[in-house]
C-alpha cells in the first residue's frame, strides 16, 4: 500500500509539472528561426504542423519606415502582427522577435513600450547573448483574428552594417496544451542609411539633448510653431516611465529646459517628446 501511494504521488507531482510547462504561455528568446536557431515548430513545442502552412501570416513593420534603410542611433516603433482569422486559432497569440547584425550579435537596442503585452528575454546562441522581445500571459492577447505586439528599437551607431529582424508567431486554439497550434516565420533586413538624417519629427521640431551621455544634468532643448501640448517623459529599456518632465497645454516659442539626472540609476533611458499628435525618441546614458 505505502509503494502504490508513493508511486501515485510522483505521477501527480509529474502531471503536475508537464501541465506547467503546457499552460505556461510567457514567449521564450531564441526561436525566432534566425541563424543558429530553431522555430518554436519544432523539439518539443508546437510541432503539430509544418511551419507557414496554415492560414495565418507574421509580419513587422516600421515608423518611422526603414524602407530607405535606418539612421543610426534613431529611434523606431516596431510592430510584429501575427494573424490568423480562421477559429480556433484566432483568439490567442505569441510571438518573438530579435534584431541582430551579420556577426550573429545584437542590431541596436531593443526597448518594451507595452508592460502588459511584452517582456525582454534573452538566451545564448553561437556565444552570442541575444536579446529578444517576447509575449507575456496576458488576457490583453486575444486578437480576435489579428493581434500587434510594438515595441522600441534603437538603430545601432554608424558603421554597423545590416540589421536583420527575424521573429516568430504562434496562432493558438487555446486548448491548454501544445497541439493544434500553427507557427509562422518571416525577416526583415534593414541596410544602414548613406543620408545621415535625423527623425524627421525631431528635425521639425529641432529637438536636441546634451550633453548624453550624462551624469548630473541633461540639457534639452525643441521649438515650437505655435500653441502646442507638450508631454516629456524619460523611460527606461523596460518601457517604464521613470519620471515625467514636462506636461504641459499653451507652450509655444522656444524651450530649453535643464533636468537632474543624478539621481537615476546609470543605464540606457529614453526621453519621450509628443507634441500635439507627432511624438519622437532620444536614447540617453546616465553615467
Amino acid at each position: 500500500m505505502k509503494k502504490k501511494i508513493i508511486l501515485a504521488l510522483v505521477a501527480i507531482v509529474a502531471l503536475g509539472a508537464m501541465s506547467f510547462d503546457i499552460l505556461s504561455s510567457n514567449g521564450k528568446a531564441g526561436y525566432t528561426g534566425s541563424p543558429g536557431e530553431t522555430t518554436c515548430n519544432t523539439t518539443n513545442c508546437h510541432n503539430s504542423y509544418t511551419l507557414n502552412s496554415g492560414s495565418g501570416s507574421i509580419a513587422i513593420s516600421s515608423l518611422p519606415s526603414l524602407a530607405n534603410g535606418y539612421v543610426p542611433d534613431s529611434v523606431y516603433t516596431i510592430t510584429v502582427t501575427v494573424s490568423d482569422a480562421v477559429a480556433p486559432n484566432n483568439a490567442l497569440f505569441g510571438f518573438g522577435c530579435e534584431a541582430l547584425l551579420a556577426s550573429g550579435a545584437n542590431g541596436g537596442t531593443l526597448a518594451i513600450t507595452n508592460t502588459a503585452l511584452t517582456k525582454l528575454a534573452t538566451k545564448s546562441v553561437s556565444g552570442n547573448v541575444r536579446n529578444n522581445v517576447v509575449q507575456l500571459a496576458s488576457g490583453l492577447n486575444v486578437g480576435p483574428n489579428t493581434q500587434p505586439f510594438s515595441f522600441h528599437w534603437t538603430a545601432p551607431a554608424d558603421g554597423s552594417g545590416t540589421v536583420t529582424f527575424y521573429t516568430a508567431g504562434v496562432a493558438a486554439d487555446n486548448s491548454g496544451d501544445q497541439t493544434g497550434d500553427y507557427v509562422y516565420n518571416t525577416s526583415m533586413a534593414v541596410n544602414e542609411s548613406t543620408v545621415g538624417i535625423k527623425n524627421v519629427v525631431a528635425q521639425e521640431f529641432n529637438f536636441s539633448i546634451f550633453p548624453n551621455p550624462s551624469s548630473n544634468n541633461l540639457n534639452v532643448k525643441f521649438s515650437l510653431k505655435g500653441i502646442s501640448t507638450v508631454v516629456m517623459d524619460l523611460i527606461d529599456l523596460n518601457g517604464k516611465k521613470v519620471a515625467g518632465l514636462i506636461s504641459a497645454n499653451g507652450m509655444n516659442g522656444e524651450v530649453n529646459r535643464t533636468f537632474d539626472i543624478s539621481s537615476y540609476a546609470k543605464g540606457v533611458y529614453f526621453v519621450s517628446l509628443k507634441i500635439n499628435n507627432q511624438s519622437t525618441m532620444e536614447k540617453i546614458v546616465v553615467e
